[in-house]
């Protein structure tokens, strides 16, 4: 299952970006990862398919967030954990 998740840098994006923003329009988002609103919809229907996204309506608008999860947080820690050590040029990113 996580190499589904993390197997598309756009999708590691848009978690972040969630995690960062709240609720969303999701024309919006799209607008600032810089991608297309229908490549951004199929990811995150992937995403709420694994539970880690909630998707809402209000008329025609598209509402998106992160769903209030443990695992959404292990995940979300974890990716920005990786991303610094990274950053420092670190590769060693320790798990318990």
């Amino acid at each position: 299952m996580i190499e589904k998740i993390l197997g598309s840098p756009l999708r590691i994006r848009i978690i972040l970006a969630l995690w960062e923003m709240g609720e969303i329009n999701a024309t919006e988002l799209a607008k600032r990862l810089e991608t297309n609103y229908s490549q951004l919809i199929s990811h995150i229907k992937l995403l709420a398919s694994y539970g880690l996204v909630e998707e809402r309506r209000i008329g025609r608008i598209r509402l998106v967030k992160l769903r209030n999860s443990e695992l959404v947080k292990m995940l979300v820690n974890a990716l920005k954990q990786a991303d610094e050590s990274i950053k420092r040029g670190k590769a060693d990113v320790t798990y318990e």
